[in-house]
């Protein structure tokens, strides 16, 4: 086998390479077996133990608020919260749409809001509702869930779509926290944030809504320093591949980008046509939707995060959730193994990943 053809292997091909080159080694070295074995029996231990010893807090009496619950993980939330005894107030951009219609007839305990994050009027009217209901007691933990999404190339993304998406993915989740944090405070509770596995890697043509959750995974973090005396946790959760599962890519949504990816051609400098090519938007398009289709089945996983992160009594504070139809989520593994790779060998693996879901520009080369 030729090197070059050697590198093409997919990374699953490459470590079964791998593992059949050391089974000897392991095999014969008995040393090697107990240590690998003991680790993995440690590890065993110590999840199941902390699957056993975690503790939840009394739900009843407990005000939960979550923001873009229309569909996706807040609607699924707002629904496995109140079966749990949370009182909820589910924010939708709609109090019309079928999400909220939905909650709406499902428990006297789910209570939903209009609410656009966008706008400072709707956060002000939200925060009245919600501090006339908790009074003394506070808001036990607010969601920042609510986001859209955005696919395209720098050179063909807007700087009106790059501040449109941040408007709500980073201003408005930023703009709900500052709002709500006294209330969050006074019942020492926890604001939960829901990030993505993309802003924890770098991935092509995702920078307009990446950099969004980038900014959020910052903001978190010195959050969590900077409240932790007074008894508030942050709590991130990160969701892999799981895009085809929720509205982010649904029907709707992939039409919506297919319109999209039309105004970005109409749009785009003549030597950023010349240098891409209209077939390169358009097979970029049906990549997308391609990775839709990898997408984690269903969204279960997540809800149980976050679920745990209001619920739990010490929550962990990072939740990196796989997701992916395949036996593991890419993206995941590529940020588990980051801290321990060189950039160079981490941009390499994220292109061979991102490269086999998506074309290749009509001048650039790989």
């Amino acid at each position: 086998m030729k090197i070059t053809e050697f590198i093409g292997l997919q990374i699953f091909e490459f470590l079964y390479l791998l593992l059949l080159a050391f089974l000897p080694f392991v095999v014969l070295q008995r040393s090697v077996s107990f240590v690998i074995l003991a680790l993995i029996g440690l590890w065993v231990v110590y999840y199941s133990y902390k699957k056993l010893t975690t503790k939840a807090v009394e739900a009843l009496g407990k005000t939960v608020l979550i923001t873009g619950c229309d569909s996706g993980f807040g609607h699924a939330l707002a629904k496995r919260l109140d079966a749990v005894g949370f009182t909820v107030f589910a924010g939708c951009l709609s109090k019309e749409s079928d999400g909220a219609t939905l909650l709406q007839n499902t428990s006297d305990r789910i209570h939903t809001l209009e609410l656009d994050i966008t706008k400072d009027e709707s956060i002000r009217e939200c925060l009245e509702t919600v501090q006339e209901h908790c009074g003394s007691k506070g808001l036990w933990a607010l969601v920042n869930n609510a986001a859209i999404n955005y696919i395209g190339d720098v050179e063909f993304s807007s700087m009106d779509a790059y501040r449109r998406v941040g408007e709500v993915n980073l201003y408005g989740t930023i703009n709900m926290t500052k709002q709500f944090i006294p209330l969050v405070r006074t019942a020492k509770g926890r604001i939960v944030i829901v990030t993505s596995a993309q802003g924890r890697l770098a991935v092509p043509s995702n920078s307009t809504y990446a950099i969004t959750k980038y900014g959020l995974e910052c903001f978190s973090d010195i959050l969590r320093l900077e409240l932790q005396g007074f008894g508030v946790k942050v709590v991130v959760v990160e969701p892999g591949n799981f895009g085809g599962s929720t509205g982010m890519l649904s029907p709707l949504a992939l039409s919506r980008m297919e319109e999209e990816f039309s105004n970005m051609w109409k749009h785009a400098h003549d030597d950023v046509r010349t240098s891409y090519g209209k077939d390169y938007l358009d097979s970029q398009y049906k990549s997308v939707i391609q990775a839709a289709a990898t997408a984690g089945p269903n969204i279960v996983p997540v809800i149980d995060a976050m679920e745990d992160a209001v619920s739990s009594v010490s929550p962990s504070i990072r939740y990196l959730v796989d997701g992916d139809k395949s036996w593991y989520d890419h993206s995941n593994f590529l940020i588990r193994i980051r801290p321990f790779i060189p950039d160079k060998v981490l941009d390499y693996l994220v292109k061979r990943v991102s490269v086999n879901t998506r074309p290749k520009p009509a001048l650039a080369t790989y």
